[in-house]
């Protein structure tokens, strides 16, 4: 398992493919680190479809988010993660 994450950051991203955690933390740290709240993210690639969860747990809940591997560019993800993290006011 590959964990990142400094004493500085609210985030932390872990998960076991580090090539797939590597590709997607700092989109993922954009969307989340102006926040100032501390959030656990675990990135998991799921199956032979090549689906991947996005799993993002704070103080008020858990939220999954699944993409499929066309929607993996970086600009997209923080896009998703932003928005769905301000829905549910996570």
């Amino acid at each position: 398992m590959v964990v990142f994450g400094t004493r500085e950051s609210h985030v932390r991203i872990s998960g076991n493919n580090e090539g797939l955690v590597t590709s997607l933390e700092e989109p993922v740290r954009v969307a989340l680190e102006g926040r100032h709240r501390w959030y656990f993210v675990r990135i998991d690639d799921l199956g032979k479809v090549g689906e991947v969860l996005i799993s993002i747990t704070g103080s008020k809940g858990r939220l999954p988010l699944l993409f499929g591997r066309g929607e993996l560019e970086p600009a997209h993800v923080a896009e998703v993660v932003e928005d769905a993290v301000d829905a549910v006011a996570l």
